[in-house]
């Protein structure tokens, strides 16, 4: 009975409440409605997205697989080929010399590469405007003495078709950056010989004391790495090279006339750039082994060098310098060459070189100055002027005349 009146009196209490007090709880649970359903609908758009992106990262995933096969199915292709590159140089020189001026078939170059895995090999053919056979000679110069090396007689070079020479060829293996090794014929590591080629030099030919201080080539094992480190947009690096090779006279990619061998190394830094700077790098060189005289000889040689190459925005600086001793004469020569970039396919250059060496009995000085046309990396049609002077010297014996002669030069360059 009292529960009973006790929910009577509960229904007219609320059945007393006034009408706006109703309405306004119904308008409450409807804005309480309204926000929970905003919550589903929020709720509900983040499952579509996250099942959204659970289907791109899918599809990523399996493009990323897709390239990856490409790739490596790109890399076996190129492997599995024998790269094949060369260059061609055509020169005409006239000048005050005793050498007549004529058009030469200068340098005509095969190059040809192959990788498989951490393997590499390398092989450089060229044909150079050299004498084709200069160990014919006239029967009446048959007990004549023997020229000076870089030196030969009018009547040496009956064809002047130049001759077939072996440049490079090499393998090597390379374990990380830090050390590879490679071994056979190659050049020397100084930076004119591993930048010879005619598309990558200003002159038409080459400095004039080069071939008198380090050996142009290296038949044996050479051990090369290198280290970097970040420094802002750039890097700080420093690279070496350490070589042990046959001893340096004609004929030495077949045997040796002496048991102990020739050694050197490079110790090269590259320091970081910024602005306008784009190129600092500097290195040193040294060679110790036995050179061949025109009488079979081999006797000591030591030769130590550095070199230099700086870039800044349009101007542009090479040069070296070596010095060697021989029979307890001392030799030496370098070139300083800077040049300025007058437009995207212009350059102009002007190179200053000299050579002092009793063993050959040479000193020159020479001044070249030159403009390269450079359509394209590649191809370069180069002309220049130049000026040799003979210095006097005791060490010089001829008794013939020497007298300083004017140049001109010019030449056409192809790389493929």
């Amino acid at each position: 009975m009292k529960r009973t009146l006790w929910l009577a009196a509960i229904v007219l209490v609320a059945v007393g409440r006034p009408a706006w007090a109703q309405q306004n709880e119904i308008a409450a649970l409807k804005a309480e409605l309204q926000k929970q359903q905003e919550v589903i609908a929020r709720l509900l758009k983040q499952v579509e997205d996250l099942e959204k992106n659970s289907a791109t990262r899918e599809d990523l995933q399996q493009e990323v697989k897709t390239q990856q096969d490409s790739l490596a199915s790109l890399q076996e292709t190129v492997q599995g080929k024998v790269n094949l590159n060369g260059y061609y140089n055509f020169r005409f020189s006239q000048d005050g010399s005793e050498t007549p001026g004529s058009f030469q078939q200068h340098h005509l170059g095969m190059l040809l590469g192959k990788q498989l895995g951490r393997f590499n090999f390398f092989m450089e053919l060229e044909l150079q405007n050299v004498p084709h056979h200069p160990e014919i000679r006239p029967s009446h110069e048959g007990e004549a003495e023997a020229p000076a090396e870089g030196e030969h007689s009018a009547g040496t070079d009956i064809s002047g078709e130049g001759q077939v020479a072996v440049e490079n060829a090499w393998m090597e293996y390379n374990h990380n950056r830090f050390l590879n090794v490679r071994f056979g014929k190659q050049l020397s590591p100084q930076y004119w010989w591993q930048n010879h080629y005619p598309n990558l030099t200003f002159s038409t030919d080459l400095p004039i004391y080069l071939r008198e201080l380090f050996p142009p080539e290296l038949v044996g094992v050479m051990v090369h790495g290198s280290v970097a480190r970040p420094v802002a947009a750039s890097e700080f690096g420093v690279g070496y090279r350490f070589y042990v090779s046959n001893n340096q006279f004609e004929g030495n990619s077949r045997a040796d006339l002496r048991d102990g061998k020739s050694w050197g190394g490079r110790l090269q830094v590259r320091f970081p750039t910024t602005g306008r700077l784009k190129r600092l790098d500097v290195a040193g060189d040294f060679y110790s082994g036995q050179v061949g005289l025109v009488t079979q000889e081999l006797v000591d040689d030591n030769v130590a060098g550095f070199e230099g190459q700086v870039e800044v925005d349009r101007f542009l600086f090479k040069g070296e310098y070596a010095r060697g001793r021989t029979l307890g004469a001392t030799r030496f020569g370098y070139y300083a060459e800077p040049a300025v970039r007058l437009h995207e396919d212009w350059l102009t250059f002007y190179r200053a070189e000299r050579l002092e060496s009793p063993r050959v009995q040479r000193a020159e000085m020479r001044h070249l100055a030159g403009l390269n046309f450079r359509p394209f990396p590649q191809i370069a049609v180069k002309a220049e002027y130049y000026r040799s002077i003979p210095l006097v010297r005791s060490f010089i014996e001829s008794e013939e005349e020497r007298r300083p002669y004017n140049g001109f030069a010019t030449a056409a360059v192809f790389f493929f």
